[in-house]
């Protein structure tokens, strides 16, 4: 060995000494060890003997990404080699026993040459604490091998520090001795028999209690919605005006037809008194009179139906009215509703995924989206007996819940978040609850 080569031998393990962390041992790994044998390139695979390689550092780039072609040919190829009888030794990788799909892209990741510098702690040989792969164009000659060789025990030893004392695998294995995984076990299985309420999540929203449903007395098209959203009506107030011209027109011909048979009755009246025969025409001629009153007054009310007023005071529900401008609608289709702002209830729409056991007087808690801080409490009024599809595609039972007395209700739509109380299980029921659920239906139990 010349001088030159010591010299450069013991800079590079005072660098390795004053390395703070294992980034900067493995930049020092990858490229400070081409001023002592000479490479195209070098890759610093982390892992222990036990485990899968990992890149970790990569010559004359700053950055790893192991998402890259490369990065993922290589991490198959140290697959390979970590699971051949080789694994723990120094050795040229014979391109020959790599699979044909790695060889074809050998000439355009790599050098030819390639060295498995296996890291292995000096007082523990078995154990490793990764590899450094090396590469170049010309073969590797045994003096450069033994210099390889002296400088990956200083690595390992040096990077065993930072493996050792860094990470959560060393609390795992200072943690998971015999005893402490008992004691743990026992632990666990005691909290597993505390007692707990099952609770779930599901959204909800405010809704009116027995409000008032504005419905269409006739068949027809919506003119104009009169009100707006979260306007306070009073009795008699006109809400919605449907369109006239159909019951317009028919109602002006029923009037004519009534005059004609009210002129008709009146000029045959007179003549009676001059020719008999007349009188004999009278009872067909009433007769047809009040059946066109009949006619008229029954178009004076559809008539008269199409302004639908407020039967009593409130608070309008309505989606948006611009939306009914010119719609058709059956007689008995919901247009909107007036309901009490003070008396509202609570709908819950539970999956039926998450479903649990629910009776009347649960206790239920609503936080809201725009007031989550306050929660408001609620008692489960009744629930539907069968799941129905909701809006957003979920199928889900409809719960409703009635607001404790002493809790201000909030304004009628607004939305949030429902916590559903049930009954008292075990702790290992309400965390195994779902598994459970999954493994019976899977099963079919």
């Amino acid at each position: 060995m010349s001088e030159n080569a010591i010299a450069q031998l013991l800079q590079i393990e005072q660098q390795v000494r004053c390395c703070e962390t294992a980034t900067d041992l493995g930049f020092i790994l990858v490229n400070t060890t081409r001023d002592l044998v000479p490479y195209q390139q070098a890759v610093y695979l982390s892992g222990t003997e036990l485990e899968s390689l990992r890149i970790h550092a990569i010559s004359d780039i700053a950055l790893v990404d192991r998402t890259t072609p490369f990065s993922a040919w290589l991490e198959q190829v140290s697959a390979i080699v970590n699971a051949s009888d080789q694994v723990n030794k120094v050795h040229t990788i014979e391109t020959k026993n790599l699979p044909s799909s790695l060889l074809n892209d050998l000439n355009d990741f790599t050098s030819p040459y390639m060295l498995w510098l296996p890291l292995q702690i000096p007082s523990k040989p078995n154990q490793r604490v990764g590899v450094l792969w090396l590469a170049k164009s010309q073969p590797w000659t045994e003096k450069e091998i033994g210099l390889l060789k002296h400088l990956a025990s200083s690595y390992a030893h040096a990077m065993q520090m930072f493996v050792h004392h860094s990470g959560w695998g060393a609390w795992r294995r200072r943690f998971l001795s015999k005893k402490v995984s008992l004691a743990a076990a026992a632990v666990l299985i005691l909290l597993g028999f505390v007692p707990v309420r099952l609770t779930v999540l599901a959204p909800a929203e405010i809704i009116a209690k027995d409000a008032l449903l504005v419905t269409s007395a006739i068949a027809g098209a919506v003119r104009e919605v009169m009100v707006k959203p979260g306007d306070v009506v009073s009795t008699g107030q006109p809400l919605v005006m449907m369109d006239r011209t159909e019951y317009q027109g028919s109602f002006d011909v029923a009037q004519r037809e009534l005059e004609r048979a009210l002129a008709e009755l009146r000029t045959t009246e007179q003549a009676g008194y001059v020719d008999r025969r007349k009188k004999a025409e009278l009872a067909e001629l009433e007769s047809q009179v009040a059946l066109k009153t009949i006619e008229r007054n029954y178009l004076q009310t559809k008539l008269d139906q199409t302004q639908i007023v407020a039967d009593k005071a409130g608070t309008v529900v309505l989606d948006d009215p611009e939306k009914w401008k010119g719609r058709p609608v059956v007689v008995g289709e919901r247009i909107l509703s007036i309901a009490d702002p003070n008396n509202i209830q609570l709908e819950i729409r539970l999956p039926v995924t998450d479903a649990i056991s629910l009776n009347h007087g649960n206790e239920v808690t609503l936080f809201l989206d725009t007031d989550p801080l306050n929660p408001i409490p609620f008692l489960v009024n009744y629930s539907s007996f069968e799941p129905n599809l909701t809006q957003d595609q979920i199928i889900a039972y409809r719960i409703v819940a009635d607001i404790q007395s002493e809790a201000q209700p909030p304004r009628i739509g607004l939305r949030g978040t429902a916590k559903l109380y049930g009954d008292e299980v075990s702790l290992a029921y309400y965390l195994l609850r779902r598994p459970i659920t999954f493994v019976r239906q899977f099963l079919g139990w």
